[in-house]
């Protein structure tokens, strides 16, 4: 089923960590630092009630179902932030023929989340990315000449 731009009408936040070490304890480990990776228009569908109750839910009004365009930058390890409060994902669901993405993921209680600021490119004094090779060949063509 596709999903219109209409059913994608709230707002959420996803964040990847930022360190490349998962810490002793996986996700949950304390210290883990994440960087925001964008805001994106999403459905989301609450996994709770009779219908969870069938499913075997444990938890179920901790589970919410997010629906959004697919993003292949979106794994396991990443959080999303909907409503000020922080979901750990538990499963995704990606089909990229469809530009897809189904999220499962359960509520964080009582961790605390520590965004920073991703690092900013390196840039040199006239505003170039250094170690741009584009760059440096068109000032060796225009220093031959």
């Amino acid at each position: 089923m596709a999903y219109s731009a209409g059913m994608m009408n709230k707002r959420i936040k996803i964040a990847r960590r930022a360190t490349s070490e998962m810490g002793a304890f996986g996700k949950n480990s304390a210290g883990q630092k994440y960087e925001i990776l964008g805001t994106f228009w999403a459905s989301e569908t609450w996994n709770k009630g009779a219908k969870a109750l069938q499913a075997g839910a444990m938890e179920a009004y901790d589970t919410v179902m997010f629906r959004m365009r697919y993003r292949s930058d979106v794994d396991r390890w990443c959080l999303i932030q909907y409503n000020g409060r922080w979901y750990e994902i538990q499963s995704l669901n990606d089909d990229y023929q469809e530009n897809q993405l189904q999220i499962t993921a359960i509520e964080r209680v009582n961790q605390q989340v520590t965004i920073v600021e991703p690092e900013p490119e390196p840039t040199a004094s006239d505003g170039s990315i250094v170690g741009n090779d584009e760059n440096e060949s068109e000032e060796n063509n225009s220093n031959n000449q």
